[in-house]
């Protein structure tokens, strides 16, 4: 029995790292799809919840002047960030690179946006430490509010969108995505899974950061 249990055990912690990052204790790409999925399968129709796509702005310069230590150090840095400022029920994701996920329970898009200024404050006010100095980090992100008509891939894909802009408009930003009208949504009848839209636009964007 006690074989079998640690069997258990190990089984357990391998399907937990293989979901997680390897760089910040956050979940990766796999375990936000898994977040994602089980979210849509056990979906409260009265519960509002955000999705926000985030980039740390100039993270290829802070590689290319400082080198990847300090830049593997930055996105550290930043996870904790989130970590320290969102609520244990609030799911935080490195999907790859310098981009992050989040999921926001029971919060409205203004509130959500008002959250990721108070997170900007807290990083500008809390630079990375660096022999010789600080590195300052910054960061954009899109928002969109997850509506009843909507699947998980459309407020993704909205999230998504939405981040693009704040980075168009000059970075550092934080920009809420307007939902499309429920003509639109019905029309559409495109109920794709989240899984299915998680990567979208992350291996198309061009590394200007």
């Amino acid at each position: 029995m006690q074989r079998i249990a640690g069997l258990e055990r190990a089984l357990e912690q391998a399907q937990h790292l293989l979901h997680q990052d390897d760089l910040t204790p956050l979940l990766n790409r796999r375990g936000f799809r898994r977040a994602c999925d089980r979210w849509a399968g056990n979906r409260p129709m009265s519960m509002s919840a955000c999705f926000a796509m985030i980039d740390l702005d100039g993270f290829k310069a802070i590689n290319d002047r400082h080198g990847h230590p300090v830049g593997d150090a930055a996105l550290v840095h930043f996870a904790a960030t989130l970590r320290r400022h969102l609520r244990p029920a609030d799911t935080i994701a490195r999907l790859g690179g310098d981009e992050f996920a989040l999921i926001l329970m029971n919060c409205s898009g203004d509130d959500a946006c008002l959250l990721l200024e108070r997170l900007q404050q807290a990083l500008a006010g809390s630079p990375l430490a660096v022999p010789g100095g600080t590195v300052p980090l910054r960061f954009s992100a899109g928002v969109a509010e997850l509506h009843a008509a909507e699947s998980l891939g459309q407020v993704l894909e909205r999230a998504d969108a939405a981040l693009l802009d704040a980075k168009q408009q000059g970075k550092a930003m934080v920009r809420l995505s307007v939902p499309p009208a429920r003509s639109a949504q019905a029309n559409a009848g495109d109920r794709q899974t989240a899984s299915a839209c998680v990567p979208i636009a992350i291996n198309e964007r061009e590394s200007d950061r």
